[in-house]
């Protein structure tokens, strides 16, 4: 399979007072396949949140090489990158991020019309999604009438509304309880597995670390000051 990802050396630090500089990690090197399903592990703290960041094209404050696609994404204008991470890249947080104002089909549909799709197609592709994920006859009512389970399976959907080649999930688990997370992620996976996405996400979860075709582990240690 062809990368759809690889680092090379990348190094995330933060300046501090007195010349010191605190690093997050220093010669990273990641090598993420089309269509897999990659786990990063590691304790709270340990710079998951910043390398997926990264990975999103949220955070752009770094050293060494970042190849998306086959392009080095140095070498991309701001702009265009906005524009490949709206189109190309789907995110899932620990905390949903749904809007409250918004029914659970709105706050699907939102992404897409973002990227100027047609309000009656996205519609469509989002009653699919929820039909898929056990939620469509809930579409209209608002995430705060749903259980924790179901703002989450609404929060998946909404980052898959766009066919993104790349899921980012940053602890998507963290806020469930533990027969909750099950059902989520196990459920999450067959549908990543089916659909031909890759999928990286972080969690403290042994557990479900193994679940993916391939695992990388932060350690506290490389966090570091100079």
């Amino acid at each position: 399979m062809n990368n759809l990802i690889q680092t090379k050396n990348l190094k995330k630090k933060f300046n501090l007072s007195n010349n010191k500089e605190l690093i997050i990690f220093d010669n990273l090197n990641l090598n993420i396949a089309n269509n897999s399903i990659t786990s990063i592990v590691g304790p709270s703290g340990c710079g998951k949140s910043t390398l997926l960041n990264i990975l999103g094209f949220l955070d752009s404050d770094f050293l060494g090489d970042y190849i998306f696609a086959g392009n080095k994404i140095q070498n991309i204008n701001e702009n265009i990158l906005s524009n490949i991470r709206n189109q190309k890249i789907g995110f899932i947080h620990q905390f949903f991020h749904l809007i409250p104002e918004l029914s659970v089909l709105e706050n699907i549909i939102l992404p897409g019309l973002i990227n100027n799709n047609k309000e009656s197609l996205i519609s469509k592709e989002a009653s699919i999604l929820l039909d898929c994920f056990e939620m469509f006859e809930k579409k209209n009512i608002k995430p705060n009438k749903l259980s924790g389970g179901e703002q989450q399976r609404v929060a998946i959907a909404r980052s898959l509304i766009n066919r993104p080649n790349l899921i980012l999930a940053d602890e998507m688990t963290g806020n469930l309880d533990e027969k909750t997370a099950d059902e989520i992620i196990i459920f999450f996976l067959k549908f990543i597995e089916k659909h031909n996405t890759a999928l990286i996400f972080a969690t403290h979860n042994s557990k479900y670390a193994k679940m993916a075709n391939a695992q990388y582990e932060l350690k506290s240690k490389n966090l570091r000051i100079k």
